[in-house]
Order: C-alpha cells, then structure tokens, then sequence
C-alpha cells in the first residue's frame, strides 16, 4: 500500500508498515516527533500541521493511518473526548478520506475509548465511517501478547471501502492471555508514581509506559527483581518496550524520548496487522452478537458500513501470540531513588489498595 502517515509520532505505524509498504507522507506539529522521523525517514515528505495537510497531498494514498492525540480520552487525561481540542484532530482524518476516497484507514488509541465520555468517541469514529461508506473492525489487543514485556492494551480500528476489514482484525480469533500472577520469584512491574490510587501491578513485565508527568519529567515504571533490587528502564530498554531497536528515537532532546516513547504505537501490534492486510482470510459470524448500546462498547465489534453492528467475542493475543517477559531479555536498567520508592511505599501504606503479601515488606527491606 502507498500510505499517509498522520499524528506520526516517533514512527511506530512507519516501522511496523514500512517494511512491506510504502510511506508517501509524515505528519507531526511536535519538533522532537519531526527530529525523529526526519532522522529515521529522511526522504519522506513531512508537513508538521494536520490542518494544512489538503486533499492533493493526499489523493494517491491507499491508507491513511493515525495514532492520534489521547489526551481529551485517556483515564489519566481530561476525558473531554472530542469537545477536547486535541483528541478532535482525528476530524482531519475524515475530512482527508472524504476528499481522497483512500481504501482504508487505520486508527490507534487508548483502549478507554470504548467508555469515557459516555463512549461518544467511538461513536464519532463508528458513525463517521458509515457516513463515507466504509464498513469498519475494530479490535482491542495487548501488546504483552507480541512479545514486549509491557501490559499494553490498545485500541485498533480498520475500515476499509472495498474489502471486510473484519477478515484483517478478527480472522484470527485468539485465545486467553495467562492471568496477570504475581509470583514474587519473577520480576514485578509497578507504578511507583502511584501507590495511593492505583499501582499497575504487572508479572514478568511492566504496566504501560506513559509519557511522563504534567510537567514533562519521565516517570517510566519500576521494576521489583527477585533479588530485592528495584529499578526503572533506561530510555534504550523503553524503545525495546515499545518493539523499536535502541536508539531509535536519539535524535530528539533527551527530556523529550519518553513521551515519545510512552505516546507510541507498539511496532509488533503493527506487524501483525500489516501481514494480516496481505493475508486476510474469513472471520467467524458465529462470534458475533448484537451490538449494545452504550456507554460502554465491546472490546471488539464489527460495521458493513451502512447501520448493521456487531459485538465480536475474540480476544486480545492472537492464537499466535509470544508473550513478552523481562526474565526473558537483557535490558538496561538503573536504580529507582530511595527518595522515589520511599514515597510509594508511603502513599501506598496509606492507601486502601491490595498488596500481594510480602510486596510492600521486600520494599522496605530494600530501603534499610
């Protein structure tokens, strides 16, 4: 496919996609974004506003693909949804496809899409495909189950305008991923910004990356080793998190990496949905059921473009899947601060959350 890349970020969609198709356009207004695809993607056009991006630019695309803004839909966000000025970007998406006509479009968010806002979001997307005439898929997967160490579970949206983009997301129905257990002789991810109101608690692997705090400090996760050590990724082990080599994003100030890192589409999610586009195959209607009503859509669900939705019982790993564990890698790791871990292990004596047994305890042993 000849692909428009829009709200492109440090390039996961590119270099998931990349290897099998071909990137005609980059989009980013944030300077560390364009560093990094002018560095990664050097002669590929870039035009850093969406809004002045116009049709002709466009018009040769077989797909426009987009991980757009989560701000306003995020939980950590404001969950304006698309009375936000940022996540309402995603119009652009619509207004490109309406003028172009491409043959598919490709969206990725946060999977709080389903629900926040009263699930209004989703119904702009639902609603804004049909009106163009494209039947859509949509499917939420977790990027644990393409072997990154990281509890990631992301929204993916497909609709398409001559073919059933339910045979690129839903042909392959999964099955369970392992429940999230917490054997303390394994490496166990948390985080330690938190304590009082959540902890992201995470076997083998780390709860999502984000990009940092309010005011721009990275706070990645910590890790708690068997041996009682406690530490947080380096950037480099972050970029593997996320399915890019080390290094990938070094051409942006250093401050600037982990957002982007912490705002990325995982690599690998990419992948498997480009080699699944060449490769489509029938998806099951007997997984489906009525659509409910909202303010909570399912995980998956399935349009033909003209009224009729479906719920789709499949799951978030393909029956494919590698799950992805830190005591299966080598990483680059530093120490957590005892200013840092100290103040967690407080806020979450405090708090009213559950602790595995031990946990807090081998937190503590580690501060004496």
């Amino acid at each position: 496919m000849r692909i428009i890349s829009l709200f492109s970020g440090a390039g996961g969609f590119e270099a998931g996609f990349g290897e099998t198709h071909e990137i005609l356009l980059l989009n980013d207004v944030a300077i560390s974004a364009q560093d990094v695809l002018k560095h990664r993607f050097p002669d590929v056009q870039l035009i850093k506003d969406i809004r002045d991006i116009e049709p002709g630019d466009v018009s040769s695309a077989d797909a426009l693909i987009a991980g757009f803004p989560c701000q306003d839909i995020s939980i950590v966000g404001g969950q304006r949804g698309l009375a936000g000025t940022r996540s309402a970007l995603v119009e652009h998406v619509f207004r490109l496809a309406a003028a172009t006509r491409p043959s598919h479009m490709i969206l990725e968010n946060v999977q709080s899409i389903r629900f926040v806002h009263g699930g209004r979001v989703l119904f702009y997307l639902m609603h804004a495909a049909e009106q163009l005439g494209y039947s859509w898929a949509y499917r939420t997967l977790d990027s644990r189950a393409f072997g990154l160490p990281q509890r990631r579970r992301r929204f993916y949206f497909i609709a398409s305008r001559d073919s059933d983009p339910g045979d690129v997301l839903l042909s392959d129905a999964g099955i369970p991923l392992p429940a999230n257990s917490l054997d303390q002789s394994l490496p166990i991810g948390f985080y330690w910004t938190e304590g009082r109101s959540g902890h992201g608690l995470t076997a083998d692997a780390i709860p999502p990356l984000k990009t940092g705090s309010s005011i721009g400090i990275p706070s990645p996760p910590a890790v708690l080793f068997p041996d009682g050590s406690v530490k947080v990724p380096t950037i480099e082990a972050a970029e593997r998190f996320q399915g890019f080599p080390e290094g990938w994003t070094e051409a942006a100030p250093a401050r600037l990496r982990w957002g982007l890192v912490g705002n990325a589409v995982s690599v690998p999610v990419v992948r498997w949905i480009s080699d699944q586009m060449n490769s489509p195959a029938p998806w099951d209607r007997k997984l489906s059921s009525p659509m409910p009503d909202r303010p909570m859509w399912p995980l998956a669900a399935w349009g033909d473009g003209r009224g009729l939705r479906l719920a789709v019982n499949v799951q978030e790993a393909p029956s494919s899947y590698e799950i992805g564990r830190i005591s299966h890698g080598r990483y680059k790791w530093a120490d957590l601060s005892d200013r840092a871990l100290n103040g967690f292990v407080s806020r979450a004596r405090q708090s009213r959350l559950r602790y595995p047994e031990g946990f807090l305890e081998r937190l503590e042993a580690r501060l004496q």
